[in-house]
Protein backbone atom coordinates (compact mmCIF):
# COMPACT_ATOMS: atom_id res chain seq x y z
CA UNK A 1 0.00 0.00 0.00
CA UNK A 2 2.97 2.45 0.55
CA UNK A 3 4.44 1.91 -2.26
CA UNK A 4 1.36 2.44 -4.38
CA UNK A 5 1.00 5.88 -1.98
CA UNK A 6 4.10 7.80 -3.99
CA UNK A 7 3.31 6.55 -7.75
CA UNK A 8 -0.47 7.78 -6.98
CA UNK A 9 1.00 11.38 -6.25
CA UNK A 10 3.08 11.34 -9.35
CA UNK A 11 -0.05 10.54 -11.89
CA UNK A 12 -2.52 12.94 -9.89
CA UNK A 13 0.61 15.71 -10.60
CA UNK A 14 1.26 14.42 -14.15
CA UNK A 15 -2.82 14.74 -14.64
CA UNK A 16 -3.13 18.38 -12.33
CA UNK A 17 -0.18 19.61 -14.94
CA UNK A 18 -1.85 18.19 -17.88
CA UNK A 19 -5.06 19.81 -17.30
CA UNK A 20 -3.56 23.00 -16.17
CA UNK A 21 -1.27 23.30 -19.30
CA UNK A 22 -4.82 22.69 -21.37
CA UNK A 23 -5.65 25.62 -19.16
CA UNK A 24 -3.09 27.80 -20.31
CA UNK A 25 -3.25 27.18 -23.94
CA UNK A 26 -6.84 27.84 -23.91
CA UNK A 27 -6.56 31.25 -22.68
CA UNK A 28 -3.36 32.05 -25.27
CA UNK A 29 -5.39 30.41 -28.12
CA UNK A 30 -8.09 32.98 -27.25
CA UNK A 31 -5.55 35.85 -27.19
CA UNK A 32 -3.81 34.72 -30.40
CA UNK A 33 -7.46 34.93 -32.50
CA UNK A 34 -8.40 38.42 -30.42
CA UNK A 35 -11.00 37.04 -28.14
CA UNK A 36 -9.80 37.23 -24.70
CA UNK A 37 -12.98 38.45 -22.80
CA UNK A 38 -15.30 38.32 -25.65
CA UNK A 39 -16.50 34.47 -25.20
CA UNK A 40 -18.31 36.40 -21.61
CA UNK A 41 -19.87 38.93 -23.65
CA UNK A 42 -21.13 37.75 -26.80
CA UNK A 43 -23.40 35.03 -27.55
CA UNK A 44 -21.45 31.72 -29.75
CA UNK A 45 -23.75 33.04 -32.59
CA UNK A 46 -21.90 36.08 -32.57
CA UNK A 47 -18.46 34.68 -31.90
CA UNK A 48 -19.08 32.58 -34.99
CA UNK A 49 -19.78 35.57 -36.85
CA UNK A 50 -17.11 37.18 -35.81
CA UNK A 51 -15.18 34.39 -36.76
CA UNK A 52 -16.79 34.23 -40.19
CA UNK A 53 -15.86 37.84 -40.36
CA UNK A 54 -12.36 37.59 -39.82
CA UNK A 55 -11.76 34.52 -42.37
CA UNK A 56 -13.76 37.04 -45.34
CA UNK A 57 -10.83 39.57 -44.38
CA UNK A 58 -8.26 37.64 -44.58
CA UNK A 59 -9.28 35.95 -47.60
CA UNK A 60 -9.64 39.17 -49.58
CA UNK A 61 -6.35 40.52 -48.23
CA UNK A 62 -4.84 37.64 -49.54
CA UNK A 63 -6.39 38.34 -52.75
CA UNK A 64 -5.72 41.79 -53.14
CA UNK A 65 -1.76 40.53 -52.50
CA UNK A 66 -1.93 37.64 -54.95
CA UNK A 67 -3.13 40.59 -57.58
CA UNK A 68 0.28 42.43 -57.06
CA UNK A 69 2.70 42.71 -59.58
CA UNK A 70 6.53 42.04 -58.95
CA UNK A 71 6.85 45.87 -58.85
CA UNK A 72 4.61 46.30 -56.50
CA UNK A 73 5.51 43.08 -54.40
CA UNK A 74 9.18 44.99 -54.08
CA UNK A 75 8.13 48.12 -53.26
CA UNK A 76 6.36 46.05 -50.42
CA UNK A 77 9.73 44.50 -49.52
CA UNK A 78 11.77 47.77 -49.71
CA UNK A 79 13.50 48.25 -46.32
CA UNK A 80 14.26 51.83 -47.44
CA UNK A 81 11.36 53.43 -47.36
CA UNK A 82 9.16 53.66 -44.07
CA UNK A 83 5.27 52.79 -43.79
CA UNK A 84 4.16 55.84 -44.90
CA UNK A 85 6.20 55.47 -47.72
CA UNK A 86 6.04 52.52 -48.79
CA UNK A 87 2.12 52.90 -48.80
CA UNK A 88 2.30 56.11 -51.35
CA UNK A 89 4.76 54.65 -53.57
CA UNK A 90 2.34 51.69 -53.73
CA UNK A 91 -0.88 53.42 -53.89
CA UNK A 92 0.83 55.39 -56.88
CA UNK A 93 1.23 51.89 -58.71
CA UNK A 94 -2.64 50.54 -58.14
CA UNK A 95 -4.30 49.36 -61.41
CA UNK A 96 -8.07 50.41 -61.84
CA UNK A 97 -9.17 46.29 -61.45
CA UNK A 98 -6.80 47.04 -57.55
CA UNK A 99 -8.80 50.13 -56.88
CA UNK A 100 -11.61 48.74 -57.20
CA UNK A 101 -10.68 45.57 -55.21
CA UNK A 102 -9.76 47.59 -52.25
CA UNK A 103 -13.37 49.78 -52.73
CA UNK A 104 -15.60 46.48 -52.79
CA UNK A 105 -12.93 45.21 -49.50
CA UNK A 106 -14.14 48.42 -47.85
CA UNK A 107 -17.44 48.13 -48.59
CA UNK A 108 -17.53 44.71 -47.15
CA UNK A 109 -16.21 45.36 -44.01
CA UNK A 110 -18.33 48.04 -43.66
CA UNK A 111 -21.25 46.12 -43.93
CA UNK A 112 -19.83 43.38 -41.82
CA UNK A 113 -19.17 45.89 -39.02
CA UNK A 114 -22.84 47.26 -39.54
CA UNK A 115 -23.97 43.73 -39.78
CA UNK A 116 -22.43 42.55 -36.54
CA UNK A 117 -22.81 46.07 -34.14
CA UNK A 118 -27.02 45.54 -35.32
CA UNK A 119 -27.00 42.27 -33.80
CA UNK A 120 -25.73 43.24 -30.11
CA UNK A 121 -28.34 43.86 -27.09
CA UNK A 122 -27.44 47.62 -25.53
CA UNK A 123 -26.01 45.39 -22.51
CA UNK A 124 -23.37 43.84 -24.70
CA UNK A 125 -22.36 47.34 -26.45
CA UNK A 126 -22.21 48.44 -22.61
CA UNK A 127 -19.90 46.01 -21.97
CA UNK A 128 -17.73 46.17 -24.89
CA UNK A 129 -17.21 49.95 -24.32
CA UNK A 130 -15.98 49.14 -21.01
CA UNK A 131 -13.53 46.51 -22.19
CA UNK A 132 -12.09 48.52 -24.61
CA UNK A 133 -11.60 51.45 -21.94
CA UNK A 134 -9.82 49.06 -19.84
CA UNK A 135 -7.94 47.80 -22.92
CA UNK A 136 -6.63 51.37 -23.79
CA UNK A 137 -5.87 51.88 -19.97
CA UNK A 138 -3.79 48.75 -20.05
CA UNK A 139 -1.76 49.80 -23.41
CA UNK A 140 -1.38 53.69 -21.66
CA UNK A 141 0.03 51.80 -18.65
CA UNK A 142 2.18 49.84 -20.74
CA UNK A 143 3.59 52.59 -22.53
CA UNK A 144 4.24 54.45 -19.95
CA UNK A 145 6.21 51.60 -18.13
CA UNK A 146 8.32 51.37 -21.69
CA UNK A 147 9.12 54.80 -21.46
CA UNK A 148 10.22 54.82 -18.44
CA UNK A 149 12.41 51.63 -18.80
CA UNK A 150 13.85 53.73 -21.50
CA UNK A 151 14.77 56.61 -19.80
CA UNK A 152 16.12 54.66 -16.63
CA UNK A 153 18.46 53.03 -19.65
CA UNK A 154 19.08 55.77 -21.13
CA UNK A 155 20.18 57.51 -17.43
CA UNK A 156 22.48 54.51 -17.10
CA UNK A 157 24.26 54.94 -20.56
CA UNK A 158 24.97 58.80 -19.61
CA UNK A 159 26.39 58.03 -16.21
CA UNK A 160 28.93 55.28 -17.65
CA UNK A 161 29.73 57.90 -20.48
Amino acid sequence: MKSLQPLFLVIAFVCNGMIFAQDIDDVQQAHRNGNNGMEKILTPDQLALLQEQNELVRNQREAFKNSLSDDQLAILDNEDLNRKERREALSATFTQDQLDLLETHKANVQALKDSFRESLSDEQKQKLRKRRQRLKEKKQQLNQKKEQIKKRIKKKKNMKN
